[in-house]
């Protein structure tokens, strides 16, 4: 895993199988950039998580790493510090998980949470 920091803090770590599936699938996107990484109201549990492929906004945190570049706007980083971005595939599906140690409480599909 690479950790991104912002600060002396670790904003974001991102496991090697993210970072490759990133590419991948950013190969197929050649208007866009990187990855974006946010934090939305609503969702289950009250925030939800976002993931877009995007280009760099005016004020957005980048993180660059393992050949990617991540996008985070200043809201979202303040929920984001110590999150680590992974990609798991198996029986039960496929996809990007997201641990992030702010969660007080998440939903089942984990794309949902609160502080």
């Amino acid at each position: 895993m690479t950790e991104a920091t912002a600060g002396s803090s670790t904003l974001v770590t991102v496991a090697l199988e993210a970072a490759e599936e990133i590419k991948k699938l950013l190969g197929a996107e050649p208007s866009k950039s990187g990855l974006r990484l946010e934090v939305r109201g609503g969702g289950c549990s009250g925030m939800s998580y976002g993931l877009s492929f995007d280009n760099p906004q005016e004020n957005d945190h980048i993180i660059e790493t393992q050949g990617i570049r991540i996008f985070i706007d200043p809201k979202s980083v303040i929920y984001l510090k110590g999150t680590v971005l992974n990609f798991q595939g198996g029986l039960q599906g496929r996809g990007f998980t997201i641990k992030n140690p702010q969660a007080k409480g998440t939903c089942g599909c984990g794309q949902s949470f609160n502080v």
